[in-house]
């Protein structure tokens, strides 16, 4: 056997070896990694159209519906709805394509968001499936409680949302970018603090876009998405007018009545024993609430509420 002979067969066997071994070198189409798994699954070698088959059989079975906003029958308003999802098969391939050899990947996955919920009913509370609590703040006076609360919440790492009356922006708009400094969601509180369900329609108009000007020109080109009327005095008509202006009405569902004065004690037997998921929990810079909201935060967290803003608390994403 001559010497050209026996370097073929070497040649052919070295190839036959590689390629048991290899098996992303048989094709020019780009394969798994060895070793790496798909939650838990082995998917190693495969390629992009073996990829792209095995995802299309599991897309139905990873897919979840979102769910759609409901009627508050409570409060009479809308809950939000809740994000579906369902499985990124290209956003999949790419990730398991990509990894490392012996690496575990996780499906990828895109939300499919319900519908919004309507702007012409109020809100009153979050999605029930969610562990989650918003504090808002409506701040039309009490400057002094307002800087203690603050500090509270840096101390806590929280963020929370602050419903603005317009006449104390014009007046306090050092505090209300302070306010923004520190992270926190600014709402909407009319700017004269009347009773909105008394007023003319072209009133209530100018009291939610006067307050938003103000607070616009305090701190810049802020998004202000939420309108929480004084008083909670509200009529379908002043809804609407707010709806009209792409605001949602958002009102509470569980009230400090801090402005009472009433005690620390008081307020915070009127929020923890009664705290849901969903909830939104009104309050003021009053006397008490600063020294209450050192007991509620600790005492809502270890019953495993998450305290959010507002805006989190209404989200469609979890």
């Amino acid at each position: 056997m001559n010497n050209n002979r026996i370097l073929s067969i070497v040649v052919l066997v070295l190839s036959l070896v590689i390629n048991f071994l290899r098996p992303s070198m048989v094709t020019d189409l780009p394969r798994v990694a060895h070793g790496v798994t798909l939650s838990g699954d082995n998917i190693a070698y495969l390629d992009e159209e073996a990829l792209v088959t095995l995802l299309e059989g599991r897309a139905a079975q990873l897919a979840i519906a979102p769910v759609q906003p409901l009627f508050d029958k409570v409060g009479g308003g809308v809950i939000p709805g809740l994000a579906g999802r369902e499985l990124d098969i290209a956003g999949t391939v790419a990730s398991c394509l990509g990894a490392l050899p012996g690496t575990e990947r996780s499906y990828v996955f895109r939300a499919v968001m319900p519908e919004a919920p309507s702007l012409n009913l109020p809100i009153y509370r979050g999605n029930a499936r969610k562990r989650k609590v918003a504090f808002v703040i409506n701040v039309a006076w009490g400057n002094e409680e307002l800087m203690e609360i603050l500090e509270i919440l840096d101390d806590f790492q929280l963020k929370k949302t602050f419903f603005l009356v317009g006449r104390w922006v014009s007046k306090y708009p050092e505090l209300v970018r302070e306010i923004y400094r520190r992270g926190h969601e600014l709402g909407n509180h009319a700017y004269s603090d009347l009773h909105l369900s008394r007023q003319a329609a072209g009133k209530v108009k100018e009291e939610i876009l006067n307050t938003t000007e103000a607070i616009r020109a305090a701190v810049g080109q802020v998004s202000v998405k939420y309108f929480s009327p004084p008083y909670n005095d509200f009529n379908q008509d002043v809804i609407e007018i707010a709806a009209s202006l792409g605001y949602q009405t958002v009102l509470c569902s569980l009230d400090t009545a801090d402005w009472m004065r009433q005690g620390v004690d008081k307020i915070v037997q009127r929020i923890v024993p009664r705290a849901h998921n969903g909830a939104i929990v009104l309050m003021h810079p009053a006397k008490d609430t600063p020294r209450a909201l050192k007991v509620m935060i600790p005492a809502l967290q270890e019953m495993g509420f998450v305290l959010v803003t507002l805006g989190e608390l209404l989200s469609p994403l979890p």
